[in-house]
């Protein structure tokens, strides 16, 4: 059973990628809770601007020789990637 919050009401759980993209553009939340819902495909862009969030995390903290060129491509598809999530939320209106 999902835990509850301080009201008593259940607390529903959110996926990693949702939130980030929750988080992202805040004004949005329901719209984006039901393209979840509905859409495997805006699921599945959930899924990879979470996956990109975290290697464009771990770049930014690397050493190696390749760190601030891989954090300019893992930022560049997250931009790629919001600009597709916008373009998404537009249609649904």
């Amino acid at each position: 059973m999902p835990p509850k919050d301080a009201t008593g009401e259940f607390m529903s759980v959110i996926q990693p990628g949702l939130f980030l993209v929750m988080m992202r553009f805040p004004p949005y939340r329901d719209r984006l809770r039901r393209m979840y819902r509905n859409h495997q495909s805006f699921q599945s862009l959930c899924e990879d601007y979470e996956k990109c969030s975290r290697a464009k995390a771990y770049w930014m903290r690397s050493r190696h020789d390749q760190a601030e060129q891989r954090y300019r491509e893992y930022q560049k598809l997250i931009e790629e990637l919001e600009m597709e999530i916008r373009q998404r939320i537009d249609e649904m209106r």
